[in-house]
């Protein structure tokens, strides 16, 4: 979610200096929201589509390797020493329950009792997150080749490919379906994080990036609402409505191909091919989304911006690495990434229900809880932008460290009394301390490492250092959210102080080495970082 950002905000500081004059034509709002539509709203859908019904595919999954122990046993009667479907084995996969009436604390049992379904599970959880990792490398070599709107287009086609595939599992006892499905669909979220930045920065006017690149993260909340909503049981998050919440978002992904097709390509993109007539089809397409002539002031000011960024020659990520200084800002940068995910923060994106569950609500309760954490990450990624500012990026970082720490430790504290003795009133308190914890990080942990990541890398260096800070981002979701369904059943209520741990060290990191950057130029943040020249010297700007 926090990869739109960087956009949204950079761009904004640049038009600051405008007089806020340019209009907001209809062509402009509808590129923008049927571009923002098919590709954030689909992200947003697809990362909490399984959350609300863990406990009925993982129960689908368990059946469907019952099945296939069942099969298997006839043909292995005859040898003993060959029959790989022990008595134990079948009972394990095969034995029967109710999934719609499991508890979270019955779930993490079966998953903890059966180490191979609690495997697949984990698996197919996260296997959106190895999608987007496959991502990385492939998107902008797709830009350079197809242009942002054909490339969001190809995703359009690849992304359906993938849900059919996931839709069709169900049907053809196929889990291995299912987990390749949403690899393709990842791949497709993954480049999404990257296309439809560019793509709304490009198609707007520099004095409306801003409140234009504020679009797509409402569309990312608006579809992890709808697809959380949509989980309910009496809905479509049961047995046979599964495979149908995880096709429903190709609604608008289907709106988005019947429209964009006929909207041109971003101007920028035109005008890369540097020729007369591309020249030519750059300004039709500003003249398209301005809906008005007058566009040559525009247009020659972006032919100057690109002339500008020929000169500086771009750096590689091996070249970042074999330079100390850029090296030294990447891992500086680098750090505030690592606390987005490794606070826990991706293991509530796919596991909220599973954990309310387990703190003793209802399913259904669980599932509505659910939907008020996405509700008020949506508010507090909004209050956020006002304090960004105001506040400043450290002290807000650490001031999202501290509230993570204290609700992760009110958390374990609450699930270890409702465990051992069992007060009715503590699994409230986990509520609370869950709702406590996403107000403490939607507060800057979603936003300020994106910020933090342009001010702290120079120009030629940003392009890379931003395809670098993806990958740590997705490797560290991937991390915490294959590795939460495994150390679950073994450490119990306790699993969160690893969170509380990495939370502390990043924190400290923070308040170590990170300098303030509010109200700094990236060239006096340049300056400063170079200057700093003892290693243990504490950051004050």
């Amino acid at each position: 979610m926090g990869e739109l950002s960087l956009s949204s905000r950079t761009t904004s500081f640049v038009g600051s200096s405008r007089k806020q004059s340019d209009p907001l034509t209809f062509n402009l709002i509808l590129v923008v929201f049927v571009v923002s539509f098919g590709t954030w709203f689909s992200l947003g859908y697809n990362v909490v589509a399984l959350n609300s019904t863990q406990m009925v595919v993982v129960d689908w999954i368990r059946m469907v390797g019952c099945g296939r122990l069942e099969s298997s046993t006839p043909q292995n009667h005859s040898s003993p020493s060959q029959n790989h479907s022990s008595p134990s084995q079948l009972d394990l996969w095969c034995h029967p329950i109710n999934a719609s009436h499991f508890t979270g604390q019955d779930l993490i049992e079966l998953l903890g009792a059966n180490t191979e379904l609690n495997s697949l599970w984990a698996v197919t959880a996260t296997c959106l997150s190895i999608g987007k990792l496959f991502s990385a490398v492939t998107s902008r070599p797709m830009i350079k080749r197809f242009g942002l709107k054909t490339s969001i287009l190809l995703n359009a086609v690849i992304v359906a490919v993938g849900t059919v595939i996931s839709c069709l599992a169900q049907l053809l006892d196929s889990y291995e379906m299912l987990i390749t499905g949403r690899i393709i669909v990842g791949f497709v979220v993954g480049s999404s994080c990257v296309l439809t930045p560019m793509f709304v920065a490009e198609v707007s006017p520099v004095t409306r990036r801003g409140a234009l690149g504020t679009l797509p993260v409402v569309m990312f909340a608006l579809g992890t609402i709808t697809a959380t909503v949509l989980g309910l049981p009496s809905i479509l998050g049961n047995s046979w409505g599964w495979p149908i919440l995880l096709g429903l978002h190709l609604i608008p992904v289907g709106l988005m191909g019947m429209v964009l097709p006929f909207c041109p390509e971003t101007p920028r993109q035109l005008l890369l091919k540097t020729n007369k007539r591309t020249t030519d089809w750059a300004r039709n397409s500003l003249i398209w989304l301005r809906n008005s002539p007058n566009v040559e002031e525009e247009l020659q000011n972006m032919l100057q911006v690109m002339e500008q960024e020929t000169e500086h020659r771009q750096i590689s990520l091996p070249g970042i690495f074999r330079d100390p200084f850029l090296r030294s800002s990447l891992w500086l940068a680098s750090v505030p990434f690592m606390a987005m995910q490794l606070s826990g923060f991706s293991c509530l994106s796919f596991y909220s229900t599973a954990i309310f569950s387990d703190s003793g609500l209802t399913r259904v309760e669980a599932i509505y809880a659910t939907l008020g954490v996405w509700i008020v990450c949506l508010v507090m990624t909004i209050v956020s932008g006002g304090l960004v500012d105001r506040v400043g990026r450290r002290l807000l970082l650490l001031s999202s460290h501290v509230g993570v720490v204290l609700s992760l430790s009110f958390l374990v504290l609450t699930r270890a009394l409702t465990e051992q003795l069992n007060y009715a009133w503590t699994k409230y308190g986990s509520v609370a301390a869950i709702f406590g914890f996403i107000v403490s990080h939607g507060a800057s942990l979603m936003s300020v490492p994106w910020i933090l990541g342009a001010e702290l890398i120079q120009q030629e260096a940003r392009v890379a250092a931003m395809t670098f800070f993806c990958v740590v981002v997705w490797l560290c979701e991937l991390a915490g959210a294959l590795l939460f369904p495994i150390v679950i059943p073994l450490a119990r209520e306790y699993t969160f102080t690893l969170f509380i741990g990495f939370t502390l060290f990043t924190g400290s990191f923070i308040g170590w080495r990170m300098p303030e950057t509010k109200g700094k130029t990236v060239q006096e943040i340049q300056q400063f970082l170079r200057a700093r020249k003892a290693p243990f010297q504490f950051s004050q700007f």
